[in-house]
């Protein structure tokens, strides 16, 4: 892609010739800006930051107007104020000749700007652009380049950094490759090595904070009151129990976890048997790794086979537990229709036989009534992230087919991917033919999440629409303790046993669902952007849905009064997650699915995202939606065309009747066109330029001896909505001229203006009261 003329006028570029910040980071919250004394705990400076304050002590300091604290005042106005301080203080610098901060690398001296390099040549990986050069900027939350020419402008949150790599010095610089968790990979060659390392400690540092404190993540930067009860409580336990259907005779609610006294990993509402005493559900709680005795999750109406998950029991070579063998029989006798119960390990039999040894392992068949006990080879967190960092470099680093074929099969990543389905269909399956299931792992909070929630959407619909995979993950992954900080690495790996906590268990759930919508694309409400962003923020930690290990720590963290919610944010954007091809009765429950090796392949939109080489020019979903919606303008269009004919018709009619037409009048031309109009059938469709136009003038001619501007009607009023629209293929920047946004990848959603047709980005684009109509600003001024 050639780069745009240095005319054009980015965001950053737009505020600073301006004072307004007419674009910026798409998925920033608003909030006021926040002090400065965190950050200097991430920085640690040398000489260059006292070099810094010398030179900056009597310049001009930047101040914010009034208006700026407004609702509107963002993170990002600070930060970009920021940046008109530094050039300010450069252009000072120059004028009473002094050695400019900002000649190779320098740090601001409030904290908002961390550092900043110039002449940095952004690279291309795939070769697919020219590569430009431009200038970083680091700053308390992001990473900012900004290209010479105007032509790219690229926002980088701090929070998704993964790895940094510094390369070694070559003649025509030094190589630094940021590495990010959504899997962007940003390479920068930097003529100084001097300036590359300081970047690149600079780099470390934001990426992996000195402080552990999870309280200054992006998320908690916001300082509007958070008024977000909705998104919040997305999910109410005894609505959805109510929903699926459960039988009281057979299970209730109990308040043992009340105040998260018993589990602190599990939700405070919890259903068991009804039989169950409070002295079995204790036993079993103390026979269970971490206190998560079997609970139930999902019960299947239509079998009454109930879905019940736990961790792993304390056996070592030869416990038993009264009260835990209770308690899964009481499980097996809930159901009506069969007292049968799998148990259902998820890990390999080596692995289970291994944990023996320390005390745990799993349960003696012989010593359960009525169970059969079934192994699933799933591998353990760290067998998973090595599999994917294996990927990974299949899909970045490897040249030709035959090397990317290797890598990819090494790396076992899509066997994986198959048996967390296999394992999902076998529960599935068993449910569905009336057999309860007690399904864990080790702990219960990876592999067990996995499978049951997969599970749950194949059996029910209802979950495979936008609100109820919300609804979903707020069950299986959030209130049962899957641990998002330490799998996520929130907070910063800081040490090697940090580090090992880190595993991409979530993103390899959403690889299995994608896999499943390639053989059902019509089962699911929602596409893959849906996935692919709601991935994308649970690493950025913008929003506060996920953050924390588990229900108490979100609790303790009040996060529902400090930050905002994800569901929120999306429910916002429901029209970009919907698919074209849905059909709410095609599919209930998924149970033929093909699970052969050669069906599971590649996520490329996801692992590839920002590869635009790589990518379709347009991908089926946008051109379908696209061309839905413009149908739906035009038929609304000639709606309304419609109605102010039959107007017209019967302000004519009532012309005619008030006045005493003679009877030579009908040489007039006057007849003619009142014959056209009541020959006129409203009930078929109207061509707006051809039939429509010639019937107004003659009715409204000089020649027809009625002149009434009642009846005239502006061609423009016609031909306003525009029969073209601007093709998706080469959309790759806003339409607008004062933003010029550039859209990052083909994933990014390209929105029409209903009015001129033209593809805006969402921030340029304005939404009617009733919200189907979506209007630029150059349309809506006209």
């Amino acid at each position: 892609m050639s780069s745009t003329p240095s005319s054009v006028t980015t965001p950053l570029s737009a505020w600073w010739n301006n004072m307004s910040l007419s674009g910026i980071y798409p998925s920033i919250s608003t909030s006021t800006p926040s002090s400065s004394s965190s950050w200097s705990s991430h920085f640690v400076f040398g000489g260059h930051h006292h070099h810094t304050n010398n030179n900056t002590a009597n310049t001009p300091q930047s101040t914010v107007p009034p208006s700026a604290l407004s609702s509107g005042y963002t993170e990002d106005i600070t930060v970009a104020g920021s940046l008109l301080k530094d050039k300010i203080n450069g252009l000072v610098d120059s004028l009473m000749g002094r050695e400019s901060v900002h000649s190779g690398c320098g740090y601001g001296e409030d904290g908002r700007i961390a550092m900043m390099v110039d002449k940095v040549c952004l690279v291309d990986r795939l070769g697919c652009q020219e590569n430009l050069v431009g200038t970083v900027h680091v700053t308390t939350t992001h990473i900012i380049f900004r290209a010479e020419n105007g032509s790219k402008e690229l926002w980088l949150a701090t929070g998704l950094i993964s790895s940094v790599e510094k390369g070694t010095l070559t003649a025509a610089g030094c190589m630094l490759v940021i590495r990010c968790k959504h899997f962007q990979v940003i390479t920068l060659l930097i003529s100084r090595d001097k300036s590359c390392q300081d970047l690149y400690e600079t780099l470390q540092r934001a990426a992996k904070p000195v402080s552990v404190n999870v309280t200054e993540l992006l998320a908690f930067e916001n300082r509007e009151p958070v008024e977000d009860v909705r998104g919040w409580r997305r999910l109410d336990w005894n609505s959805e129990m109510t929903r699926q259907g459960i039988t009281k005779s057979q299970w209730t609610e109990s308040n043992i976890n009340e105040g998260y006294t018993i589990c602190d990993t599990y939700p405070n509402k919890l259903w068991f048997p009804t039989a169950a005493s409070t002295s079995v559900l204790l036993g079993s709680c103390k026979f269970r790794s971490r206190g998560r005795l079997p609970v139930l999750t999902y019960f299947h109406q239509q079998t009454e086979a109930a879905l019940c998950r736990c961790a792993q029991p304390l056996t070592g070579f030869s416990a038993r537990c009264v009260e835990d063998e209770k308690l899964m029989e009481l499980v097996g006798k809930a159901n009506t229709n069969s007292d049968n119960l799998f148990l259902v390990d998820t890990r390999p039999r080596v692995n289970a036989m291994v944990n023996k040894v320390q005390g745990k392992g799993f349960e003696d068949e012989r010593n359960y009534s009525n169970m059969r006990f079934h192994f699933f080879d799933i591998e353990n967190i760290h067998v998973m992230r090595a599999s994917q960092a294996r990927l990974l470099d299949a899909v970045t680093k490897c040249r030709d087919v035959t090397e990317y074929w290797k890598t990819l099969e090494a790396s076992g990543w899509l066997k994986h991917v198959r048996s967390v389905v296999e394992c999902s269909l076998f529960l599935a399956e068993s449910i569905s033919r009336g057999t309860s299931c007690v399904v864990h792992c080790s702990d219960g909070w990876d592999r067990t999440s996995q499978v049951v929630a997969l599970c749950q959407l194949l059996l029910d619909p209802y979950y495979r629409t936008i609100h109820g995979f919300q609804v979903l993950i707020e069950k299986d992954w959030l209130g049962f303790g899957h641990k998002f900080d330490d799998r996520c690495g929130h907070v910063g790996a800081l040490n090697d046993e940090a580090g090992k906590e880190v595993s991409p268990i979530f993103t390899q759930w959403l690889d299995c669902i994608w896999q499943i919508m390639q053989q059902k694309p019509r089962a699911f409400q929602f596409n893959e952007r849906y996935l692919i962003e709601m991935h994308e923020h649970v690493y950025s930690c913008q929003f506060g849905t996920f953050i924390g290990n588990c229900d108490k720590d979100r609790r303790d963290l009040n996060l529902s009064k400090r930050t905002k919610s994800l569901w929120t944010w999306m429910d916002a954007r429901h029209d970009d997650y919907m698919n074209p091809f849905y059909s709410p009765t095609a599919h209930v429950a998924l149970l033929d699915l093909d699970t052969r090796a050669a069906r599971f392949t590649v996520w490329t939109a996801m692992y590839n995202r920002f590869d635009n080489g790589l990518q379709p020019r347009e991908r089926l979903e946008d051109l379908t939606m696209a061309a839905m919606e413009h149908v739906g303008v035009l038929e609304s269009h000639v709606a309304q065309l419609r109605t102010r004919l039959a107007e017209l018709k019967t302000q004519q009619n009532q012309q005619i009747t008030s006045t005493n037409t003679p009877t030579n009048m009908v040489d007039s031309g006057m007849s003619s066109a009142t014959d056209d109009l009541k020959n006129l059938s409203l009930s078929h469709p109207l061509d707006p330029l051809s039939s429509t136009l010639p019937i107004l003038e003659r009715a409204t001619s000089q020649e027809s001896g009625v002149m009434d501007s009642s009846l005239y009607y502006p061609d423009e009023a016609l031909t306003k909505y525009s029969l073209k629209w601007q093709p998706l293929r080469g959309a790759d920047r806003c339409s607008n001229p004062a933003c010029r946004g550039e859209f990052s990848s083909t994933i990014e959603r390209r929105i029409h203006c209903h009015l001129c047709g033209m593809i805006f980005c969402r921030r340029c684009l304005k939404v009617s009261a009733d919200e189907r109509e979506r209007v630029c600003d150059k349309c809506k001024t006209d």
